[in-house]
Formats: C-alpha cells, structure tokens, sequence
C-alpha cells in the first residue's frame, strides 16, 4: 500500500522541557555543519564528515518528506536547546505501511560535544510520542552492536534487541 502524501499529518515542531526539535529545512545545513563536524560521530554508523554543500543536497531530497515512490513518509527534525537556540543534533523517522500497520524506523544523532545529557533519549522520545498520535503502530531502530550510547538510547525508549541483524547492525523495536 502506498502512503498518499494527503493522508499524513504536517510534520510540526515538538517541544520538551529543555529541547526544540523543529522541522528540517535545507538552510538548517549551514548550522548543522559544526555540529556533525566531528569524525567520532561516524565511529559505529559509517559515513564521514559532511561538507555544507553535501548536507544541502541530502536536505534538499529529504524535506520533500516522501520517497520517490510514495512507499515512506520522511520526517526529520533538527534538535535545538530551548534555552540559547544552539542546534546539537538531529532525529528523524521514515514512516511505511506494513501488513496494514504503520511501522517507524527511528534515528538519532546529537554532536559530540552534547552527549552524555540525555538529550537524544529526550529528543527521540518527543519523536516517537509524535508518532504514535499519528496511528505508527511498530518503532524500529538499527544500532551498531558495539555502539553502547545508542542501546542505552533504544533501550530508555522502550525498544528492545532482537536477534534480526541489517547491514551489521542490530535491530531494536517497540510495538507501541
């Protein structure tokens, strides 16, 4: 079954206690850049430093907010601290119909110079509470098995490891 971009809800901006997660807009790429600057951030899931340009072609296809097939609903938000407006990282969700349900692969990145705060497991909370009004009814995350911060992220967010593996990851999910 195709998602029809009329029957999901606009992507809005969520607020928690200390955070702002608002949608992504290519221009988001210019404050983003310092903050996925740092080479560890690629450590378990692979990839490099992005240059400005090459974050402004992947928000460009991203905020158009579906697949080129309309199979996935694209969401994703910049993280920003409510109280100095500092962009630390971002969440983001593609949404699909599976066997009838809705089913939400989740991620989360919080620069390096911000972790350690609970700020990913806050953002991503906000995210998947956001979902689940909108009918999502399985969360699913793919976590390096050696990348501890992110378990302990899938784990405080009800998502528990499986033994089904992807691309070298483990695979976490919550039925919501």
């Amino acid at each position: 079954m195709l998602i029809r971009p009329a029957a999901w809800p606009r992507i809005e901006r969520l607020r928690t206690a200390r955070l702002s997660l608002d949608p992504l807009r290519v221009d988001d790429a210019d404050a983003l850049v310092p903050v996925l600057g740092d080479a560890a951030l690629y450590e378990y899931t692979g990839g490099e430093v992005p240059s400005l340009e090459q974050l402004r072609r992947r928000y460009t296809a991203q905020v158009v907010g579906q697949s080129s097939d309309g199979a996935q609903w694209w969401l994703n938000w910049v993280i920003s601290l409510r109280a100095s407006g500092e962009p630390v990282g971002y969440v983001q969700a593609s949404v699909e119909e599976q066997s009838g349900a809705r089913v939400a692969e989740v991620a989360w990145v919080v620069g390096v110079a911000h972790q350690g705060r609970g700020l990913a497991v806050e953002a991503a909370a906000a995210m998947v509470d956001w979902l689940t009004g909108q009918e999502v009814r399985t969360v699913v995350a793919h976590v390096h098995p050696q990348h501890e911060a992110s378990m302990r992220v899938a784990s405080r967010l009800g998502l528990e490891r499986t033994e089904r593996w992807q691309d070298g990851e483990v695979r976490w999910e919550r039925a919501l």
